[in-house]
């Protein structure tokens, strides 16, 4: 149970007297009111805030986080008979007490051991100093040496705080069932709401800054619409005539095939049980692979990276450390704080060593005109532009990738000194370092080189020459590995999978690899809309293999949470296993029978045939044991399994319709 400032900077007059006084508060369904004591001139400041139910539950509490917007004028407060309820309002003692016994409830006992908390404004290491106080501090400044027990999300802390507030109402022998928690962190109020008839723990916080910078919205969107037309499409076919006009056919074709995906039809003939059979042959199907994707393998050593406190530290580390250039291919670099944060890496390594960042413009852009779901740090102002920011005060080259055709770019690809390369699903934003679910992997080995290769090529494209850039990289001949890029001794067999222009080897490799499961297939993704992967699921499930599918219970696009309950539905009505992950999970993973295929492509229309993605895929038994425990495994425990069907109506099928070609 964590929350942020509920007030804007300079704090409100009316929150700021709440260290005195604390506001009245009044709930009519799911819309709160809290109203501060009279001012001298007898008038009160009043916040509201509004939300709805989590439609896909997935942890004992659900969690919200709602913008709590300051009403210019203020009303009476609500009559004693009207629909509005008031509730009990813990002031700052109560709340502090409630805190501290929260601490001493999470802190390991022994000495060196920690816990990690991720909440709304970042993330902290719990433990107790050598006097046996609980301490709390931000995560890169723990202790060093501290061994972290357990690891805490939003929503998995937000449960268990509420939790410890329903033991105390209960041990006071209170009938209070919704309160409001005041409480106070780097000397500003924090609020928070618990509802625990509802099971709901909601955290308020002040609407996010401008992040159009000041613009007019219908200005902003002409830009927008100008710079698309201009940049993405009349530049694009000047510079790279060759790759935007393929890239363009391609898109109407496969836009095509999207119309001829087939329908979803239910079925009323009964489940076998799940036979647990042999898996399918790993080496027949390797060579499958290499004669029907025309791919390599390659050696390699890879290195889960789980959530934005696994890879962000780790990975500035190694920018920190590096010797010789830092090469990024990532999709969005946002315009938040955290991405300033990584920009401003990047710009301090720049003045000694290459830094080259290729990012999409499309999904940049659209990223960037999106508020973050919590709040930024305070005072901060975000850039009108991430590539100018990028320019201005170092030395980094940056090159926007065009999207001729509404084509884009997806790949998330991140190379340090040609030896150490990242791959996955995170981009550089708030969301991807404090608020979701995401995994990347760190790379080493021979496969580093490949991975160099095809960034030179995308750098080569995305330059001034275009598509003769792009040639003549080509045609260059292959440079030596750096030293140290193969010295390692625990590698294994990996093959990199793209889906590209008129070549869609993601697609092909991962329905293949369901037709032939035989054992096991698993899968996690919070963008399914695909009716041939769901149909090849069910196929699955039908021939006795046992299948799994982990959602997220929140989804970063609301149209896309809609299909997606109805696509639990139908899995769950065919025998497949539906699991919510809670809060939002941005993995994207599979699993068939020993065969690990992850990277930046979803399981939509989109990754699978529009997109340009990067996936790596093995079928090391080592390696493949360690992705089932460490994410599947571990995400089916954080999970909550669906055992009925969840409630939809027509608007949910529209969007599942309208879904199914992206």
């Amino acid at each position: 149970m964590v929350a942020v400032a509920a007030q804007e900077s300079p704090p409100s007059p009316g929150v700021h007297a709440w260290t005195n006084s604390p506001p009245r508060a009044f709930l009519k369904e799911r819309h709160l009111r809290l109203y501060s004591a009279p001012g001298a001139d007898g008038k009160r400041d009043v916040f509201t805030a509004e939300w709805n139910k989590a439609r896909a539950a997935a942890q004992e509490f659900s969690y919200h986080g709602v913008p709590l917007i300051r009403e210019p004028s203020a009303g009476p407060l609500p009559k004693a008979l009207s629909s509005w309820r008031e509730l009990t309002v813990l002031d700052l003692a109560q709340g502090e007490q409630l805190l501290r016994g929260l601490a001493n409830h999470l802190a390991p006992t022994q000495p060196g051991h920690g816990v990690y908390l991720q909440h709304a404004l970042g993330d902290v290491t719990l433990f107790r100093d050598p006097s046996g106080n609980a301490q709390v501090v931000p995560f890169d400044s723990r202790p060093a040496g501290l061994t972290i027990e357990r690891r805490y999300s939003r929503h998995e802390f937000s449960s268990t705080a509420a939790g410890l507030l329903e033991t105390a109402l209960r041990a006071r022998q209170s009938n209070e069932t919704a309160v409001v928690l005041l409480w106070r962190r780097a000397g500003r109020i924090r609020i928070t709401f618990v509802d625990l008839a509802e099971r709901e723990t909601l955290v308020l916080f002040p609407p996010a800054v401008d992040t159009d910078g000041g613009h007019q919205k219908l200005g902003g969107k002409l830009t927008t619409l100008a710079s698309f037309a201009l940049v993405d499409n009349l530049w694009a076919f000047l510079k790279n005539p060759v790759s935007s006009a393929t890239r363009t056919i391609h898109q109407g074709v496969q836009w095509t095939g999207t119309l001829l995906e087939p329908r979803l039809r239910q079925r009323t003939s009964t489940l076998g049980p799940i036979t647990n059979a042999p898996a399918m042959d790993l080496r027949a199907w390797e060579e499958w692979l290499d004669k029907h994707t025309d791919t390599p393998r390659e050696r390699g050593s890879l290195r889960l990276l789980l959530d934005g406190e696994g890879f962000y530290p780790e990975f500035e580390k190694r920018v920190a450390e590096a010797r010789r250039k830092i090469d990024i291919h990532v999709c969005i670099f946002d315009r938040d704080d955290v991405a300033v944060r990584m920009a401003d890496l990047f710009k301090a390594r720049s003045t000694n060593i290459v830094a080259r960042v290729v990012f999409d413009r499309l999904n940049t852009r659209g990223a960037g005109a999106a508020s973050p779901a919590t709040p930024m740090a305070e005072g901060f102002v975000p850039p009108r532009s991430m590539g100018a920011y990028l320019r201005d005060g170092g030395e980094v080259h940056v090159r926007p990738l065009l999207n001729p055709g509404f084509s884009c770019d997806h790949s998330k690809v991140f190379i340090i000194d040609e030896q150490f390369a990242y791959i996955g699903g995170m981009n550089f934003g708030r969301e991807y370092r404090y608020e979701w679910h995401d995994l990347m992997a760190e790379v080493e080995g021979p496969v580093v080189a490949s991975l160099q290769r095809q960034f030179n090529k995308k750098w080569a494209q995305a330059g001034v020459w275009g598509d003769c850039g792009l040639a003549a990289e080509s045609l260059r001949r292959k440079s030596p590995p750096v030293d140290g890029a193969t010295n390692r001794t625990d590698g294994m067999e990996l093959r990199r999978l793209y889906t590209k222009t008129f070549d869609r080897q993601i697609r092909r490799a991962e329905l293949e690899a369901i037709r032939r499961a035989r054992h096991h297939v698993f899968v996690e993704n919070s963008y399914l809309y695909n009716n041939q992967m769901i149909l090849a699921l069910v196929k699955a499930r039908r021939r006795g293999v046992d299948v799994r599918v982990i959602m997220p219970g929140e989804n970063d696009f609301a149209p896309g949470h809609s299909s997606n309950l109805v696509t639990s539905n139908f899995l769950r009505r065919h025998g497949v296993r539906v699991f919510f992950y809670p809060g939002m999970s941005h993995v994207k993973a599979l699993l068939v029978d020993g065969w690990v295929c992850f990277g930046s492509a979803n399981f939509d229309a989109l990754s699978l045939r529009l997109n340009r993605e990067a996936n790596l895929a093995t079928s090391d038994p080592g390696f493949a044991e360690r992705f089932r425990r460490e994410v599947f495994e571990a995400d089916f425990a954080k999970s909550r399994e669906l055992r009925a069907d969840i409630a939809v109506d027509w608007s949910d099928h529209l969007s599942d319709s309208l879904l199914n070609p992206f």
